[in-house]
């Protein structure tokens, strides 16, 4: 985990967190009951295809993005809280593409939480990026916010349905 602080790393780990997103929303996809759900999977694998584009670039010409210098110790304990999460979401995903979900409320209730993760994950390094390429990864993360209120609006389309009785 020593490595973990690279920037670089970070950048790695972006993007496995989208290869791992994007194999997610693939599977959650394919299993989708619904048309509309199914849809806003695709529509999010199809993001995190995108997203993992952008942190190749970045990873690619780290040296046009990434900040060389970084106060020791500064960001150590919140990143060494957010690699460690990190680890445990990647696992969690890999584990969630292999077993599959019961319902479409376990599948969005689940996305709702990776992308949580990703926005966490994506804030902390930002503070990585040069000021002048930080627009990049806010771009980034305003997209998997919009991810977080597409999810969470299907999840209370879903909330609504089991009140109604459907």
């Amino acid at each position: 985990m020593a490595n973990i602080f690279n920037p670089e790393e970070i950048l790695r780990i972006a993007i496995t967190v989208e290869t791992n997103g994007k194999a997610l929303y693939g599977t959650l996809e394919a299993n989708a009951r619904e048309e509309k759900i199914k849809e806003t999977w695709r529509y999010l694998k199809e993001q995190e295809g995108v997203h993992q584009k952008i942190f190749q670039e970045m990873l690619d010409k780290g040296g046009d993005f990434i900040v060389a210098e970084f106060n020791p110790g500064e960001y150590d304990a919140y990143m060494r809280a957010i690699a460690s999460e990190y680890v445990f979401t990647q696992n969690m995903v890999s584990k969630k593409v292999k077993e599959g979900f019961v319902s479409d409320m376990e599948a969005v209730d689940f996305g709702i939480y990776v992308e949580k993760e990703s926005i966490l994950t994506y804030s902390a390094l930002r503070a990585y990026i040069l000021p002048v390429k930080q627009a990049v990864i806010d771009k980034v993360i305003d997209e998997e916010r919009k991810h977080l209120v597409d999810l969470t609006n299907i999840k209370r389309s879903l909330q609504k349905k089991d009140n109604d009785g459907y």
